[in-house]
C-alpha cells in the first residue's frame, strides 16, 4: 500500500471454504421491511464463510418473528429494550469475538448490497494489508450519489468512514475498546471510534469500487424531532473528548468565519455555533456538574495517553 496514495484493488473470483469467519451485524429498532429488504439482499453474497447477526432493540413491529420464518439461518439477539445503537453493537461484537470471528461488519439496517462479491473483495484488500483496521465501503444514497468521499475513485486512506457499512478487524476492538455507549442512539460513534482507532496505529481506508445502497437515517425518519437534538449532544461529547485545543479553538473562529472565492466572510449562517451551544446546555442537563467534569477529565486523559488497552 501507498501511504496516503491509495493501495491496489483487485477483484477476484469466488474462493473456498478456507475464508476467514466473518460476522456481519445488524441493528434493528422497528425496521421490519427495512431489516427484510437488507436481509433477502445479504443473500445473494458470493462468501462462504460468513454469518449475519441481528441485535433487536426491542422492536414490537413483528421483526424478530419475521427474522425467525423468513431467514432462519440468521442468528438473533433479541434485547427486551432499545439500548442505543453503540450498546446493541457491542453486544454483537462481543459475541462475534466469542465466537471466532476475524472480521466484523457492521451494517445499518437500511442497506442493500450491489456486488454479489462484495465480501470477498473486503476481505482480499484486508488480508492483503494488515496494518488496515477498518475498511470503510461506498454508500450509495437513493439520488445515486456517494455519501461519503465523493471525490475518490480508488481505495484511500482517511481519518474515518461512516458505520453505516464498514469491516473492522476483530484485533481492532480487542486493542480499542468498544463503541462508546455514551454517544446516545447513533451519532458520532463511528467518529469517536475511528479516532481512537488511528491513534491506536491502524489505518482506515475507503474504498469506493465496493458499493452498497443506503437510504440513510431511515429508522430516524420516526423520530425526526429528536435528530438535532441528538446529533448536538453527540457533537459536544466528540468535540471535548477528542479535539485538541488547538483543533477547538479553530472550530470556533471557524463557526463565524468562512473563506468564498479567496476572500475571508463572515458567515451568516452560525448553524455550528448554535448547534455546539446547544448541545452543551443539552449534555450538562442531562449529566450535571458531576458528569461535566468526568467528561473533561477523560478528554484529557485521552489526550495525554494512547486510547489502546
Amino acid at each position: 500500500m501507498r501511504n496516503n496514495k491509495g493501495l491496489s484493488y483487485v477483484r477476484g473470483g469466488h474462493t473456498n471454504s478456507e475464508e476467514p469467519l466473518v460476522y456481519i451485524i445488524i441493528i434493528n429498532y422497528y425496521g421490519r421491511e427495512l431489516l427484510r429488504r437488507c436481509l433477502e439482499s445479504l443473500r445473494k453474497t458470493r462468501y462462504n464463510n460468513y454469518r449475519v447477526l441481528i441485535v433487536d432493540n426491542g422492536s414490537k413491529d413483528g421483526s424478530v418473528e419475521m427474522v425467525r420464518e423468513m431467514f432462519p439461518e440468521v442468528e438473533i439477539i433479541a434485547l427486551p429494550r432499545n439500548l442505543g445503537y453503540a450498546k446493541a453493537n457491542n453486544f454483537g461484537i462481543l459475541y462475534a469475538l466469542k465466537h471466532g470471528a476475524k472480521y466484523i461488519v457492521l451494517l445499518n439496517n437500511d442497506t442493500e448490497i450491489l456486488d454479489p462479491l462484495w465480501l470477498h473483495l473486503a476481505v482480499k484488500i484486508m488480508e492483503r494489508h494488515e496494518d488496515i483496521g477498518i475498511l470503510g465501503l461506498n454508500l450509495i444514497l437513493p439520488n445515486g450519489r456517494s455519501q461519503q468521499y465523493s471525490d475518490k475513485t480508488k481505495p484511500w486512506e482517511v481519518n474515518e468512514v461512516a458505520f453505516a457499512a464498514v469491516m473492522i478487524r476483530s484485533c481492532v476492538f480487542r486493542r480499542v475498546g468498544y463503541l462508546d455507549p455514551e454517544y446516545v442512539i447513533g451519532y458520532a460513534e463511528d467518529t469517536d471510534f475511528c479516532w481512537r482507532a488511528r491513534r491506536c496505529g491502524f489505518k482506515i481506508i475507503y474504498v469506493p469500487q465496493i458499493k452498497m445502497f443506503h437510504i440513510r437515517q431511515a429508522t430516524f425518519k420516526l423520530f425526526p424531532h429528536i435528530v438535532f437534538i441528538i446529533s448536538a449532544r453527540n457533537g459536544f461529547r466528540w468535540l471535548m473528548l477528542n479535539n485538541s485545543l488547538s483543533g477547538f479553538f479553530k472550530w470556533l473562529i471557524m463557526a463565524f468565519i468562512g473563506v468564498k472565492d479567496g476572500k475571508i466572510k463572515l458567515r451568516k449562517d452560525t448553524r455550528r455555533f448554535k448547534s455546539i451551544t446547544y448541545g452543551f446546555i443539552v449534555y450538562f442537563k442531562e449529566k450535571g456538574f458531576r458528569g461535566f467534569t468526568r467528561l473533561i477529565i477523560e478528554g484529557l486523559r485521552r489526550r495525554i495517553k494512547k486510547p489502546c488497552i
